[in-house]
């Protein structure tokens, strides 16, 4: 009986203690479980903080001219190679003047008839008809002339264009060939085109045939002026042209491009591109398109740090001189974009146009400022801002802040109170977290 008694004892304690190490394990169980909302803060730093916008686009001329011709006469002279320095109305080629020089003498002598006529109209009207006819007579033959030879030409270009086209279709000839041999016809056939034949014989055209009726009329000495003056303008026309045929430079600068050969037509060039380009590069720039949402922030003037692979880590500085005053749609999407200018006002000999270069804008800078990362700012609507900070008894504290400048991490902070090392709430929520609210601060 005393060993029973003595056995109950023993299994009595046995559950005793186990009762008391689980309490004890309980009670410290609950000493170590979680207090409050668990958070990631982020330290109030100092420092400075600046504000920048980062592009890319090529390098240009600060000027920029493309020289073309209008005009369908042969190249004879080209004076300058891709990267000669011209000056501003210097001759950089030169068109073939013969059969333009040609036209103008015939034009300055059918004046010198019309004046002429005019002279004798003028002391007489006795004899004015039939001289005029005479005349008149005399420079049809003189034009059918000219028309046989200019018809002639033509047959013969018509020809060789026939010859080069058989020859080309059994791949002998080139299609080069084939298209000057065609430009050739066409000039020819043009040339014969200008005269007024019917039948393969010149007539006097209607301003002719008029002139002979109003000479034997009141009214004659009227209309000879009038021609006159017409044909003067004409000639000042066929003048202009002529002082066309003297390729220009329009502005100082670098010869970049060269798309014309001698012996071309001045107005066929390869793949319709222009005659030369000239560019100013001791000077230049870059042209780049900034988004309508970060066009408030940019500035004439503002500064602007340039670098490109050709630098390695060396930079040039630049600054914006130029904002276009109106927007263009940005390819493929509804945002629009607003041109600007970027002078490179800094030197460099590494830099050359047409490269693509790296422009870092300046926009804004605070120098030894409170800072913390953009995650830890809550908009509490009508431009009012706030960040929560964690004290030292694990509590939350909302306080009102001011914002300064910003990059893509961090924005500047003012406040009452702030001070480097304060515990900040990263992306604070407050329907869970309000003023008081205890917090356990992820490590």
């Amino acid at each position: 009986m005393k060993l029973k008694f003595k056995k109950w004892k023993i299994l009595i304690a046995i559950v005793l203690i186990a009762v008391i190490v689980f309490a004890g394990f309980k009670i410290k169980r609950n000493d170590n479980a979680p207090k409050g909302i668990q958070v990631t803060t982020f330290p109030v730093e100092k420092g400075n903080i600046e504000q920048v916008l980062e592009t890319t686009a090529p390098l240009t001329g600060t000027e920029s001219i493309d020289v073309v011709s209008k005009l369908h006469y042969k190249i004879t002279e080209i004076n300058v190679k891709e990267g000669d320095k011209v000056t501003k109305d210097q001759i950089i080629a030169r068109l073939d003047t013969e059969s333009l020089q040609k036209d103008i003498k015939q034009l300055q002598d059918n004046v010198e008839l019309l004046q002429i006529q005019l002279n004798e109209a003028k002391n007489s009207t006795n004899n004015s008809y039939e001289l005029a006819k005479s005349q008149l007579d005399e420079n049809i033959a003189n034009k059918q002339k000219e028309y046989e030879k200019a018809v002639s030409v033509m047959n013969e270009a018509e020809r060789k264009l026939k010859n080069v086209q058989t020859l080309f279709d059994g791949g002998i000839e080139t299609a080069e060939n084939v298209k000057l041999a065609q430009l050739e016809y066409d000039n020819a056939k043009r040339e014969v085109e200008n005269y007024n034949a019917v039948n393969g014989q010149i007539v006097a055209t209607a301003s002719e045939l008029q002139n002979l009726e109003n000479i034997s009329g009141v009214s004659n000495i009227e209309s000879m002026e009038k021609n006159i003056e017409i044909a003067q303008r004409n000639i000042e026309r066929k003048k202009e042209e002529l002082s066309e045929c003297n390729i220009k430079s329009g502005i100082n600068g670098t010869v970049t491009r060269v798309n014309s050969k001698v012996g071309r037509f001045a107005d066929d060039t390869e793949n319709s591109k222009p005659m030369f380009v000239i560019e100013n590069i001791d000077r230049l720039q870059m042209k780049v398109n900034v988004s309508e949402y970060d066009i408030s922030k940019i500035k004439e003037g503002q500064k602007v740090t340039v670098s490109a692979e050709v630098l390695g880590e060396e930079t040039v500085e630049g600054v914006v001189s130029r904002i276009s005053p109106t927007g263009e749609e940005k390819s493929g999407t509804t945002e629009r974009v607003i041109p600007i200018v970027i002078d490179i006002t800094g030197q460099n000999d590494k830099l050359i146009a047409g490269i693509n270069a790296k422009a870092k804008i300046h926009i804004n800078e605070s120098i030894d400022t409170l800072y913390v990362p953009l995650e830890c700012i809550h908009d509490d609507g009508d431009g009012k801002y706030s960040i929560y900070r964690v004290n030292e008894e694990n509590k939350i504290e909302i306080i009102s802040v001011e914002l300064g400048v910003e990059n893509d991490v961090n924005i500047e902070i003012k406040g009452e109170g702030i001070d480097v090392g304060n515990k900040i709430i990263m992306s604070p929520d407050p329907t869970t977290m309000t003023e008081g609210t205890v917090v356990m601060v992820e490590q």
